[in-house]
């Protein structure tokens, strides 16, 4: 088995909680190179993962003898990172969001078509063991036609890296909708198919900049380093309905700051069963099963297998460079959750709905 070389664009939180621990504990995998405009942090990384090589700009990263790329970058810089690597003919793992405009999902999977490599997102909620039970149940048609779903990912007081790149609307894209509402909106349509919005009406809200709280993301022993501005120019808080291809209509919120419990939820419903998902981390709280039998309405609890999500998402983004398979976020799924929250910021930041060409 031949080694497999990875390049890290980014050493915030994420690649130093998922992506490079996860990755150095796989054989014949190295993690060869990190590039990031912070040095104090790079070499903070280099030394605690004993990592040999730095870089400050990413476009060197690109340059090396490497097989794969993990992009965890800020999110503005994703697509342009993403395509520059797969035209360098490396393998790309992006962290969410894959990019700001859904346009550039078509160029993404463009470069990975003609370069031959593999491209896939970072949706680590995709390999929990809900995702896995809900997937088999729904895709072998145990649901029947689904026709609504409601998902949310709500934080009481919680706005991440306060005053850093994730609160600046330029580097970041949005707040809450784009940095957690994006995992609820991927679990869900990756669960149900894969559906395109046709319009969607959205709301967003600010009315916590002088009462925002650090929400402790990314832990505080990665930040080395950073020097936050205090600058907030995201919403606290999004809300919206879509109406999916195929009649299913979708309502999705999310939050860094409001007065509600803390909370990640989602709830399906088809013609033949429902689901209720009140908090996966909560084991108070489980996956719930609603159908009928026979006439008898049914409440079913089913066994969750359990996962460690970073380290198989990781895991099988490995397999699929290794064994060229196509990885599990396909492009229909992102381009869906890409044109949502795209459509999301757009209609609230006119009042009107926006409506999607069939």
């Amino acid at each position: 088995m031949s080694k497999i070389r990875v390049g890290v664009i980014g050493a915030g939180g994420i690649a130093q909680v998922a992506h490079i621990p996860c990755y150095q504990k796989l054989e014949n995998v190295e993690v060869a190179v990190v590039a990031d405009v912070n040095q104090e942090k790079l070499r903070f990384v280099a030394d605690k993962f004993k990592i040999p090589k730095v870089v400050t700009d990413w476009r060197d990263l690109i340059g090396e003898p490497i097989d794969v790329v993990s992009i965890c970058s800020p999110n503005a810089f994703h697509a342009e990172q993403s395509i520059a690597a797969l035209k360098a003919g490396k393998h790309v793992l992006c962290e969410k969001p894959v990019c700001l405009k859904s346009s550039d999902v078509e160029k993404i999977f463009a470069a990975s078509k003609k370069s031959g490599r593999k491209f896939m997102a970072a949706f680590p909620r995709r390999f929990s063991g809900e995702a896995k039970v809900l997937r088999t149940l729904i895709s072998r048609g145990d649901f029947g036609e689904i026709y609504y779903v409601k998902t949310g990912y709500l934080r009481r007081r919680g706005i991440p890296g306060l005053g850093t790149w994730f609160t600046d609307k330029k580097l970041a894209g949005g707040g809450p909708m784009m940095d957690i509402g994006v995992h609820a909106l991927d679990f869900v349509i990756h669960l149900i198919g894969a559906p395109q919005p046709e319009k969607i009406m959205a709301v967003t809200f600010n009315y916590f900049r002088d009462q925002a709280v650090d929400g402790g993301w990314p832990p505080a022993e990665t930040r080395i380093g950073d020097k936050p501005t205090g600058s907030i120019t995201v919403e606290d808080m999004a809300a919206a309905f879509v109406r999916l291809a195929g009649g299913i209509s979708l309502f999705v919120e999310a939050s860094w700051a409001a007065h509600l419990a803390p909370q990640s939820y989602t709830t399906i419903l088809g013609k033949k069963a429902g689901a209720q998902m009140p908090d996966p981390t909560d084991p108070g709280k489980p996956l719930k099963i609603f159908s009928q039998m026979k006439g008898i309405l049914t409440d079913t609890t089913p066994t969750i297998p359990g996962s460690d999500v970073f380290q198989e998402e990781i895991n099988h983004f490995i397999d699929c460079v290794r064994q060229d398979k196509e990885p599990l976020t396909s492009k229909q799924e992102i381009l869906s959750v890409v044109k949502i929250i795209e459509g999301i910021y757009r209609s609230a930041r006119t009042g009107r709905p926006v409506s999607f060409k069939t």
